[in-house]
């Protein structure tokens, strides 16, 4: 059976768009889509492209992590868990680091980690009826990486709130809050004019140093909080709570109410 790519490339004029192509799976992160979609990254800056646009195939922009991979990770090694949290933070490091514009368009869900995704980009374009929510305590599990650089975009006692106290927010309110920049029917489409537009106006080079020195100013220990947090992330797989809260998930019956449905010790 031929291996189906769980990144698809499409060149739209300067722009490279990249789509997430596991839509059986609500785009979740699983190990192959984390590293397909880091070396896209890369090449994608190796190409010549402008701009880059992440986007979602299906019907949802990405729901996080992928919850069966989780589930099984629980009962690696200790190491095997670390390297899975380090893969992700590079991507996240992929996205952050890279020289050219990056827009994420977002419909369907956005959750946990796959929010994170979004908000590493340099600009969010919602649909209207996109839901956006970091669920982890919900599901007994830590926003660890993600929590490194979302205060660039939001300030921490914003963060505090949306990760203590999770609700689903639309477009509108995403935009509220700071996680959204623009609304449009159609993301995909304006955040590829929208990075089309930008890239006809700024200098490569200069956009490139504009990029690295922000992220200096913002996140100076950027590597070292990102090991970090992978380490918190990987020990808390095996945390009773985070192994109940997934096997409630993948279950059908939803998150836990912990005060009602606690796990079994």
């Amino acid at each position: 059976m031929p291996v189906v790519a769980a990144v698809n490339a499409v060149s739209k004029g300067p722009v490279a768009v990249l789509e997430l192509s596991r839509p059986e799976t609500g785009n979740a992160l699983e190990a192959a889509l984390v590293e397909e979609l880091t070396a896209a990254i890369s090449r994608a800056a190796a190409s010549g492209a402008r701009a880059i646009v992440l986007a979602g195939a299906g019907k949802h922009f990405c729901t996080g992590a992928n919850l069966k991979e989780l589930a099984a990770l629980a009962d690696e090694s200790p190491a095997a868990r670390l390297a899975d949290a380090s893969r992700l933070a590079a991507l996240y490091t992929a996205i952050l680091r890279s020289p050219l514009l990056t827009v994420a368009a977002v419909h369907g869900a956005a959750y946990g980690g796959g929010l994170g995704l979004a908000a590493a980009c340099d600009l969010v374009v919602a649909a209207p009826t996109a839901r956006l929510q970091f669920s982890e305590v919900r599901l007994g599990f830590v926003p660890a990486l993600i929590s490194v650089f979302l205060p660039r975009r939001l300030p921490a006692a914003r963060l505090a709130r949306l990760f203590l106290d999770p609700a689903p927010l639309d477009a509108a309110a995403a935009r509220d809050v700071g996680l959204v920049d623009e609304i449009a029917d159609d993301p995909r489409a304006q955040a590829v004019e929208r990075a089309t537009a930008i890239a006809r106006k700024a200098s490569p080079s200069a956009l490139a140093e504009t990029k690295r020195l922000m992220l200096a100013v913002a996140l100076p220990q950027l590597d070292q909080m990102l090991a970090h947090a992978a380490a918190i992330n990987a020990a808390q797989r095996v945390h009773p709570e985070c192994r109940h809260g997934v096997a409630s998930v993948l279950a059908g019956d939803g998150f836990p109410t912990w005060l009602d449905d606690p796990p079994a010790t």
